[in-house]
């Protein structure tokens, strides 16, 4: 007589196997994702080990979503560079993008990344189809992770081809068992070993584009970085800031050794003579009455001098020397929209624009063939922004202001409001300030008109997407502007405090 099922209470356990009881394999894909579509109480049933087998799992599925993605951004790259291949003749136009270019601009706004994250995606949606298409099935099937892929893609670049396929093999021979960092350093051994001279001249090519790079922080501070710089370069500058900031704890700054390191670089920078900048340093690390420094942090008692010398050097610590200023006076930039709100900003018409916009275009998707859509979207587009001219100048003139400017380049004051009504360019994903970039004539100039309704910020790069073929910039109402791209998609794009 057959052993009848052993039932417990919950889901955790069926006919006396657990769940995810030898599931540590189980391949990505739709099956996978109904295992994991349960409901977050239910991993309350299972065990510490099925957890980590889900978030294994969870992994995987991650990696094969991801290979989807990129096999979708590939296909979509080869069909635009067939396509320019066909209709172009003559020799590349430079106020247009190439196929390339324009793909990576319709993924950053499709997906709503930066321009280098999605030229980053493109590259490598290319690479794992083309002569890394073996990692390109590691990360379909869960093996490695996109994190691998890219470190692979990235060593791999600019090889021979025979080298590529040697190394991306012995990559993937241990790839699922390694960190991403020691998957790096087995590479570039690898890489070292079969092609010596390829690898330094891609070092060389680095440092032929070496550079100063600034970026933002969400804590509210500013990174400044050094990139590219040969090795040698780099340990020297390091190791000789590390020596001085070690000079100074001697002297008896007591703070730890990477807030005198940053110190002493930012003083360096400001132009300042090693000298002058440590005993700017030494000013900083000098406490407070209440026992902080001037960055912030809490000095721990000075010792006793115990020689004249000491006495000396403490009496100078404490001699209220003065501190460099912040890197040569530059003035900061305001907040974005920090320029008060316009017209366009308050206009109560305006999200009612911008809704009845989006509703009219969703219902032409709906009931538009594929095939024809991307044309049917700018037709539409430019149909109802005719359709609001009398309204949009109306709105323009005010009180009796005069609706257009004389002349090409705008007055100050009309530059003033159109970069306070959008404080970056006003390509969906782009974040280049507006005052640098070209204020541009969304209709051009004649029969376009230089006016708050036909005026907005465009980075260089995005002046040219617009001058693409397949792409459009439509202003249909002062300071609602829509793109339309190739694919017959469009993006709504509202003045900063909207």
């Amino acid at each position: 007589m057959p052993m009848p099922l052993e039932i417990v209470e919950g889901p955790a356990i069926v006919g006396g196997a657990r769940e995810w009881e030898n599931r540590g394999w189980f391949p990505p894909g739709p099956q996978l994702a109904i295992c994991l579509s349960g409901g977050k109480q239910h991993l309350a049933d299972l065990t510490d080990d099925e957890l980590l087998q889900v978030a294994a799992a969870a992994r995987r599925q991650t990696s094969w979503a991801q290979a989807r993605e990129l096999a979708a951004i590939a296909e979509l790259a080869q069909r635009r560079i067939a396509t320019e291949t066909a209709e172009t003749a003559e020799g590349p136009d430079y106020r247009t993008l190439t196929a390339c270019e324009s793909v990576t601009e319709e993924v950053a706004a499709a997906l709503t990344v930066t321009g280098n994250t999605a030229a980053t995606l493109v590259h490598l949606a290319e690479r794992l189809t083309g002569p890394l298409a073996e990692t390109g099935d590691a990360l379909e099937s869960g093996r490695i992770d996109m994190a691998k892929a890219r470190v692979i893609s990235d060593i791999t670049d600019d090889l021979p081809d025979q080298v590529i396929a040697r190394v991306q093999a012995a990559a993937l021979d241990k790839a699922s068992v390694q960190t991403t960092g020691q998957l790096r350093r087995r590479i570039k051994r690898i890489v070292q070993r079969l092609a010596p001279e390829a690898a330094e001249e891609r070092r060389q090519q680095a440092v032929r584009h070496r550079r100063l790079e600034l970026w933002d922080t969400t804590s509210g501070t500013t990174d400044l970085a050094l990139c590219d710089l040969p090795p040698e370069d780099a340990h020297g500058i390091f190791n000789k800031i590390t020596a001085a900031a070690h000079g100074l704890k001697t002297e008896g700054d007591t703070r730890p050794l990477h807030l005198i390191r940053a110190d002493l670089a930012a003083h360096l920078l400001n132009g300042a003579p090693l000298p002058t900048a440590a005993r700017a340093v030494l000013t900083q690390a000098t406490p407070r009455d209440d026992g902080t420094t001037d960055d912030g942090t809490v000095a721990e008692p000075t010792p006793p001098a115990t020689s004249p010398a000491a006495g000396a050097r403490d009496t100078a610590r404490r001699g209220g020397l003065a501190v460099l200023p912040p890197a040569g006076g530059l003035a900061v930039l305001p907040p974005a929209g920090g320029l008060g709100a316009t017209a366009a900003d308050d206009d109560p018409a305006l999200p009612g624009v911008a809704a009845m916009v989006n509703q009219r275009l969703t219902h032409l998707r709906d009931r538009t063939p594929a095939a024809e859509l991307p044309a049917a979207v700018s037709r539409t587009v430019r149909q109802i922004r005719h359709r609001l001219a009398s309204q949009r100048d109306a709105l323009c003139q005010g009180d009796g202001e005069r609706h257009g400017r004389p002349g090409y380049r705008p007055p100050a004051e009309l530059r003033r409001e159109i970069e306070a009504r959008h404080a970056t360019c006003v390509f969906p994903t782009c974040n280049q300030p507006s005052p640098r970039c070209d204020l541009d004539h969304t209709v051009p100039w004649r029969p376009g008109i230089t006016c708050r309704c036909n005026l907005a910020p465009l980075c260089r790069r995005h002046h040219r997407v617009k001058q693409t073929p397949g792409w459009g910039l439509h202003h249909v109402w002062p300071g609602l502007l829509i793109w339309t791209t190739p694919s017959g998609a469009w993006y709504i794009v509202h003045p900063e405090r909207q």
